[in-house]
Order: C-alpha cells, then sequence, then structure tokens
C-alpha cells in the first residue's frame, strides 16, 4: 500500500505560491475566485439553506463565496497552514481532520467539493474518502470534484512529444511539467479512463466533463467586463474558435487539461 503524502509538505508558503490560483488570490483575496472555483460554484446548482462541505479548503476562497450565497458550510484541511490562511478568508467553521475519517453525522451535507484533492491520494485512499462522502452526503447530493492535470494530455502528449523533437533536433528540451515539490505531493495524477474505472469500482455514477485550456473559458465564466489586472487574457476570436472547432468529439478526453466530475452514489451499490 502507497504511503499518505506527509501534510508536512502543505507549507504557508505552498498554499501562498504554489496552489492553483495564487495569482488570483494575491490580487482579489476571495472576491474573485480561480476558474476551477468559479465553475464549480456554477455546477453545483446551489440554493439558499443548502448545507456544504469543502475538502481541502486550502486558504478559504470557496468557503467565501459560499457564505455569499446563503449556503451553510464546513471547511476541513489535513495542513495546518491552510486553516491558519482559511481563519482570515471566512467566518465558516474550519477542522483539522483527514478525509477518510470525517467527524460529521450521516446526512449532513447537500454538496461536497473535493477540489484539487484528487491527485494528491492513492487510489485506496480515494476509495476511503468517498466511503465517508458516501455516509455523510444527505440524499439526493453530489460531490463535486476535479482533477490538476490529464495525464494523458500532459504526460502522453504535450511534453513527451517536445521532449523527444528537442532531443531529435539537438534543441533544448522543455522544461519537467512539476517541480520537485509538486511531484512530491500530485501522486496520483488522471486520465479520464482511469476516473471511469475508479467510480465503477466504488460504485459511484455522474458526469467526468473534460475541460480545456482555462484561457478559452474566460467569457464563460467572469463575462465581459474583466479588471484591468485579471490574471487570464482572453485568447483572440480566431484562437477561441480554433479552440472551440479542435475541442469536439471523443478525443476531446485526450485533450482535456484537466476533467471536473460532479458523481453521487448510486443506489444499491
Amino acid at each position: 500500500m502507497s504511503r499518505p503524502v506527509d501534510p508536512g509538505l502543505y507549507t504557508k508558503e505552498y498554499f501562498l505560491e504554489d496552489v492553483g490560483g495564487s495569482e488570483f488570490y494575491r490580487l482579489y483575496g476571495p472576491r474573485l475566485v480561480k476558474p476551477v472555483l468559479a465553475y464549480a460554484l456554477k455546477k453545483a446548482r446551489l440554493e439558499p439553506g443548502m448545507t456544504a462541505l469543502d475538502i481541502g479548503c486550502g486558504r478559504g476562497e470557496l468557503l467565501f463565496q459560499l457564505e455569499q450565497r446563503g449556503i451553510s458550510s464546513v471547511g476541513v484541511d489535513i495542513a495546518l497552514p491552510a486553516l491558519e490562511l482559511a481563519r482570515k478568508t471566512t467566518k465558516a467553521p474550519l477542522a483539522l481532520c483527514d478525509a477518510k475519517r470525517l467527524p460529521f453525522r450521516e446526512h449532513s451535507f447537500d454538496r461536497i467539493f473535493f477540489l484539487g484533492v484528487l491527485d494528491h491520494l492513492h487510489d485506496w485512499e480515494l476509495e476511503a474518502c468517498f466511503a465517508e462522502f458516501r455516509r455523510t452526503l444527505k440524499p439526493g447530493g453530489l460531490v463535486l470534484a476535479n482533477t490538476c492535470a490529464n495525464t494523458q494530455y500532459y504526460k502522453n502528449l504535450t511534453y513527451g512529444l517536445r521532449k523527444s523533437m528537442s532531443r531529435l533536433f539537438g534543441l533544448r528540451g522543455p522544461r519537467p511539467i512539476r517541480s520537485s515539490h509538486d511531484e512530491n505531493v500530485h501522486v496520483n495524477e488522471h486520465s479520464q479512463a482511469h476516473l471511469e474505472r475508479f467510480f465503477a469500482g466504488i460504485g459511484w455514477g455522474g458526469e467526468i466533463e473534460p475541460r480545456p485550456n482555462e484561457k478559452l473559458l474566460v467569457r464563460e465564466l467572469y463575462g465581459d467586463s474583466l479588471p484591468l489586472d485579471f490574471p487570464l487574457r482572453p485568447p483572440a476570436p480566431w484562437k477561441r474558435l480554433w479552440g472551440e472547432v479542435f475541442f469536439r468529439g471523443p478525443w476531446k478526453r485526450f485533450l482535456a487539461r484537466e476533467f471536473f466530475c460532479v458523481v453521487r452514489p448510486l443506489p444499491g451499490k
């Protein structure tokens, strides 16, 4: 059995500098969030009065956004530095705990957010987490999760191809996809096929959505009125059209930058 990631690797510097969306956090705090959080809020179909759990809450931006929508939420993280940052961001209750052993009663939450965490846990750990999610979800509840990368795209298509071409033509090779620190914490990156097998194996079902480059999603998520210092610039119209045409059909499971999952336990499983 593979050993879990050492929680000591998740330092304050990690959450402020390395975690995705750190540029949004530096500029806007929790008021304007990175694309995956903005998309999760759209996909969650939230209604005032619902209850939500944010697993791996990090700096607390999602909890802040949930508060603004009238959602009673709780945040948990395995790293104390994350909770210290989140306390400055949100008024939601916070707990230091392992998602494999949640300190909540059965049927406590309408929505569980599991964003940016899938890649940090081995499959045996994910099975334990989803057993806890099954226990703590209310009937009809949803889990919203995403991957940080699509191994088919990053490691099998782009990086490997660029590395081989550089070697062939005697050019300087591309930089590694991840820093050594990232490699230490991203221990279980996924393809769509891997996710499909995993969810089928634990008796969960739902949508696994391939997602393109975030730049193509700026208008969809944020509208047309963007701050001048907005970290993502929308692509030129021709690039957007090319991306929309290219990102169609069954091959998008290989071209996706990441996957977004909206899943629920299947009855009788």
